[in-house]
């Protein structure tokens, strides 16, 4: 790293740095628990109260055989200490991190509940999901990925209790959220990520978006490269950055920019500096110079090109120049690791839900916490313990 760009980052990160290195793991959710066979596909966000969500499927076998959408919350408060308890249950770590029991927010009866994607309409607390539903298992979903119904349902108590599902389909044709999480622009307008039919067998990815507090919602246009699974993330100029995974041959993130929230695309790119083995991806803003700290954005998955089973070794990235550079790089995991999810903390640390295991990456889904002194440190990575 040249003088220069070690001197700029070094600045960025110690604006930031308050705190000593803090790194803590503990499995969610695991296969064979709460009588499910696997969980897949986890979204993480944090409540304007605090309540940290932890979203999955609830499957009995692959994609599109019968599955539960569940979640586990967390009514954080950080100032209990490690030997008391919140609402009757123990608490995780020492921080005020707190799982209560498993609930079923959507259940299949006997469909698929799939790619769930969270946003919150800051404005007033509400919390909305949209998912896929289809049915015929495994089989019928691969003849036809594009058959199912985009549904939609809210929350108005942190997560507690959800509204029926509305389904809006009719309004924003076939489309499959995420898999992740949706975001709020400066507008007000909620946007999530994912991806429809458009004129290839795998389809393109897209972002549906509603200007009306999720009353209704409008589908903007394809990105022209074959890509899918999707996240964005608003740029502090008020552009829209989706990183996609793609199906280019590239083993890269491919990238599409909007100046209109998504409606449009002015400009695509592969991003070389973003390998990956064909996998989702997470991106997030942790900060802005608005808010006092510095233009950061953090990005996770795992960083190996080639086919679906170097998905392994699940990476944190951490951007100061708006995602055109990503100079600082800390592996979470060293073993299997697919999908992922990040978070910002009530406290300012890091939350990641990820896909992982010991032998393949679908045999529990992980939360992690952690703080940017951990990211930036040079320390070895603390043990699973």
């Amino acid at each position: 790293m040249r003088l220069g760009h070690f001197l700029a980052l070094f600045f960025a990160l110690s604006s930031v740095s308050r705190a000593e290195p803090l790194f803590r793991r503990q499995d969610i959710f695991t296969s064979g628990v709460d009588g499910v066979n696997i969980y897949r596909i986890p979204a993480l966000i944090v409540s304007p109260r605090g309540t940290i969500l932890a979203f999955c499927e609830a499957r009995e076998g692959d994609d599109g055989d019968p599955t539960d959408l569940v979640l586990k919350r967390s009514l954080y408060d950080g100032r209990l200490n490690k030997a008391r308890k919140l609402n009757g249950y123990e608490r995780v770590f020492g921080n005020g991190v707190n799982w209560e029991r498993m609930q079923v927010v959507l259940p299949g009866k006997g469909k698929a509940i799939m790619q769930n994607s969270p946003v919150i309409d800051l404005n007033n607390g509400t919390i909305f999901i949209v998912c896929y539903e289809v049915s015929g298992g495994l089989e019928q979903h691969l003849k036809d990925v594009w058959r199912g119904r985009v549904l939609v349902l809210k929350s108005t108590d942190d997560g507690a209790t959800w509204s029926p599902p509305v389904d809006i389909t009719p309004s924003v044709g076939a489309f499959v959220a995420g898999p992740g999480v949706g975001i709020q622009l400066k507008s007000g307008r909620l946007v999530i990520p994912g991806y429809g039919p458009n004129t290839s067998a795998k389809g393109s990815s897209r972002v549906i978006y509603s200007d009306d507090h999720g009353q209704t919602w409008r589908s903007g246009s394809y990105v022209t490269g074959k890509t899918d699974e999707s996240q964005a993330v608003e740029l502090v100029d008020g552009t829209l950055m989706l990183n996609m995974r793609s199906n280019r041959g590239k083993w890269c993130r491919y990238v599409a920019l909007s100046r209109n929230g998504g409606e449009t695309w002015y400009k695509e790119y592969d991003d070389e500096r973003l390998p990956e083995p064909g996998c989702q991806a997470s991106i997030l803003r942790y900060s802005t110079e608005s808010n006092g700290e510095k233009n950061l954005l953090l990005f996770s998955n795992p960083p190996n090109p080639g086919p679906w089973s170097n998905r392994t070794k699940l990476t944190v990235k951490l951007s100061y120049d708006e995602g055109q550079t990503w100079r600082v790089s800390r592996r979470v995991s060293d073993g299997p690791g697919a999908y992922s999810c990040l978070t910002v903390l009530p406290d300012g640390t890091i939350g990641l839900l990820y896909e992982t295991g010991d032998t393949h990456p679908y045999e529990k889904i992980t939360f992690v916490q952690f703080n940017l002194e951990w990211l930036a440190s040079s320390f070895t990575n603390p043990s699973e313990k």
